[in-house]
């Protein structure tokens, strides 16, 4: 894994978030449409807002492993970055006048998820919601007049995206090392967890979609794709993989057909 990219990605784009200029125009929404957006996306800054001590905890477990040297740095930036992202979003519901939370239901349950297993699981429950938040961002970038909401949106679809590509890599990393049945029980669950979540999100911000003209089945259709081209992308990575390490092995020395019949793929 790549780490120094990543290391040098967020420690450049959290600056410009930090510098990150709102257009200075109010807020002409109608007064339900800006109570919707506001109250979901005060859901999202709250989500945003997270110190990640867990997910810092779980890095420096693999922090000594040869292909993730630096991981634990890239995640404790990526962290600020999510940190930025809250700001950003908190600045925009104060635009639409609206009230930030400190609880709220669905996002204590994604919480706790998160903490339910190791850090695989801690990374795959993020990423479940990085796949949403790319959904839901490229909607309000396409569907909302509102100048400061789309500007925002467009930051952090951009962040949403560079996210999804920091936790291919690491998921990457860990699934090459599962045997086939195991990486396809490893898949079967993930996206059973994406549809769930899709399922509580079109829900949870179903007024919002309302107020974007989104019914909450086109949500879902469009997070399901999103996690097909996100899945996809993997796979192929782990086939080229595969490729290249029996390439590999049938250019070593004492390597025959038969042997390699014993051999164990590392992938699906």
């Amino acid at each position: 894994m790549n780490t120094q990219h990543w290391i040098q990605h967020f420690e450049a784009n959290t600056r410009l978030n930090h510098k990150m200029k709102l257009p200075d125009v109010p807020c002409t929404q109608p007064a339900q449409t800006r109570a919707a957006l506001a109250r979901s996306l005060a859901i999202f800054q709250l989500g945003e807002s997270g110190g990640g001590t867990r997910l810092r905890r779980y890095t420096r477990s693999i922090a000594s492993l040869e292909r993730l040297q630096g991981y634990q740095r890239a995640v404790d930036l990526f962290v600020v970055e999510e940190q930025s992202h809250a700001a950003l979003l908190a600045r925009t519901v104060a635009h639409l006048r609206g009230t930030l939370l400190q609880k709220q239901w669905s996002n204590s349950v994604f919480r706790w998820l998160r903490n339910l297993v190791n850090l695989e699981f801690n990374i795959q429950v993020l990423l479940t919601a990085e796949l949403i938040a790319e959904v839901y961002f490229g909607l309000l970038s396409l569907r909302c007049s509102d100048p400061v909401v789309q500007t925002v949106a467009r930051k952090l679809l951009r962040d949403e995206m560079g996210h999804l590509s920091f936790q291919r890599d690491f998921l990457f990393e860990r699934l090459i090392s599962l045997t086939p049945a195991m990486q396809r029980v490893w898949r079967w669950q993930f996206r059973m967890i994406h549809l769930a979540t899709a399922w509580v999100v079109s829900w949870d911000h179903r007024n919002c979609l309302r107020a974007l003209d989104v019914a909450p089945s086109a949500f879902r259709s469009r997070a399901a794709q999103c996690w097909v081209n996100f899945q996809t992308r993997l796979e192929r990575r782990l086939r080229e993989h595969e490729v290249q390490a029996r390439h590999s092995a049938a250019s070593t020395p004492g390597y025959s057909r038969s042997s390699s019949a014993t051999m164990q793929s590392p992938v699906s």
